[in-house]
């Protein structure tokens, strides 16, 4: 154990004395006040009862007359236990006049405070003291070899030194770790003087011309597809861009912009709407096409298979178009395809869905959505840029429908930006064109139902916003029925609060 006044020469004493001994048991530092908290003498009398502590040693400075008690404490028999000691600043005798050290005590008030005098009187009583600190090392050694020769000291055997971490800063500096990173990116670096997509710098990708098609192809798939391929997906954003006003995306958009909201939130509200039941069946459309032909089933046997298990076929169905009125953008796509990919299996297998189908109504043809999903799995086969895993991925990660989102939000944003040309003001849907319900089927209370007829012009109100006069979509209602507005110009009024007359 020791006790230092320096608290910087303790780390100093560490090293020497685990170098030349068994190790610390314990030390402290008591500092160089000229009025410490603690005296030597207060530790070396706990660590002469300490069992644990074999030998004490004691790095004591010039100025100060502690190290005094010490002796006082060996003559009287009070510390038993041998003591290395040395005090520092022998060198003051070489100086004219006592000079003030570092430490505020640090100064010889009298020839008994000085380091040499000290050093002398602690010999004198039979302390370990060196020639000089540099032998410091040397009589620990000696001291500690003659106790543990004599019995005095049992070395034990080392425990296992336990591994200290590397500084983070070094060890990254030396290249043997890295730091944990939150994202993990494969498709566009900004960190060079140049941006990339998918390794190919933003100069290469404008001096090559690649289009829109050839930067979703880098970043939506990491590859550069063929010319061909890049131009389907390109003709695939421009088919799917819009198709008027009435779908319920474009209807979402115009209302969110006639309310008076921002451009972002108009075209998600536009966005929120894509679904199983508009433009979200592309993924599905492909998947279920892909599986019957590879399972090797028929057309003939396909169809008959989903209506006996009641199932729709996805991408087979248009309210308008027919055989005889065909969607162009079926028929742009699908000659496409034809000339360009290499094989067009799915598409041809589609084809027959379509023969069998129209022969039972005329508008259960190959819509665009079915026509785009099936003619895009036969792009990616006949490619040559992906194997049948990324196939099977590309199809799970929803890139169909991604390739939809993408084309109508040109739509989306276009809508926006025509209400606001022309200054639309704030939708609300006319009273006449809603159907309201008092009581749900199977309630009696008929009385509180009124069925009345306006004027033949039909009901109109201020209050009811703009929209259509009754009578515009041309319904029909049934006898004792409620139904939409028709040409008669029935309106259902729920109880007999109306002061319609």
């Amino acid at each position: 154990a020791y006790v230092s006044k320096s608290g910087g020469m303790s780390n100093e004493l560490n090293n020497i004395v685990c170098r030349n001994s068994d190790g610390v048991y314990e030390g402290v530092a008591i500092g160089g006040d000229r009025y410490p908290g603690s005296r030597f003498l207060d530790h070396f009398l706990k660590y002469q009862d300490d069992p644990g502590a074999k030998i004490l040693l004691l790095l004591g400075e010039v100025g100060g007359c502690d190290e005094y008690d010490l002796i006082e404490a060996k003559k009287s028999g009070r510390i038993t236990k041998p003591v290395i000691a040395w005090c520092v600043g022998t060198c003051a005798s070489c100086f004219a006049t006592e000079v003030q050290f570092g430490h505020a005590g640090a100064q010889a008030r009298g020839d008994t405070e000085t380091a040499a005098a000290k050093n002398k009187a602690m010999a004198e009583v039979g302390f370990y003291v060196p020639e000089s600190f540099d032998k410091l090392p040397e009589t620990i050694l000696e001291v500690y070899t003659k106790m543990v020769m004599e019995g005095a000291i049992v070395e034990k055997p080392e425990e296992v030194t336990p591994a200290v971490p590397l500084d983070y800063t070094w060890a990254k500096k030396l290249g043997l770790v890295r730091k944990p990173a939150n994202f993990i990116s494969s498709i566009s670096d900004d960190r060079g003087e140049e941006l990339k997509y998918g390794g190919m710098t933003i100069s290469d990708v404008f001096s090559q011309n690649l289009g829109i098609g050839g930067v979703l192809s880098l970043l939506w798939f990491r590859k550069r597809l063929p010319q061909a391929c890049c131009k389907f997906i390109e003709m695939i954003l421009m088919v799917t861009a819009d198709h008027g006003p009435a779908v319920s995306g474009a209807h979402n958009a115009i209302v969110t912009a006639r309310a008076g909201k921002d451009l972002v939130s108009a075209l998600v509200s536009g966005l929120l709407t894509i679904g199983p039941r508009f433009g979200g069946a592309l993924d599905d459309a492909a998947r279920m096409f892909k599986e019957a032909h590879d399972s090797g089933m028929s057309p003939k046997s396909f169809v008959e298979s989903c209506k006996k298990h009641n199932k729709l076929i996805m991408g087979i169905g248009h309210r308008i178009k027919s055989l005889a009125n065909p969607d162009q953008r079926v028929v742009i796509i699908k000659n496409f395809a034809k000339k360009h990919f290499g094989s067009t299996p799915v598409l041809d297998f589609a084809c027959g869905v379509e023969q069998i189908t129209t022969s039972k109504r005329a508008n259960l043809i190959l819509n665009v959505d079915g026509c785009i999903a099936v003619c895009f799995v036969d792009m990616i086969r006949s490619c040559g840029a992906f194997s049948p895993d990324e196939v099977e991925d590309l199809l799970s990660f929803g890139c169909l429908n991604g390739l939809f989102v993408l084309g109508r939000s040109t739509g989306f944003i276009a809508h926006y930006i025509d209400q606001l040309r022309l200054k639309q003001p704030l939708y609300r849907h006319p009273w006449d064109d809603i159907t309201y319900i008092d009581n749900l089927a199977g309630q009696d209370d008929s009385k509180d139902v009124v069925m009345l007829k306006p004027k033949a012009q039909g009901v109109s109100s201020d209050a009811q916003g703009t929209g259509s006069s009754a009578g515009s979509d041309g319904g029909t209602i049934g006898e004792g029925g409620v139904g939409g507005p028709c040409s008669q110009g029935v309106c259902r009024v729920v109880r007999d609060t109306c002061t319609v007359a």
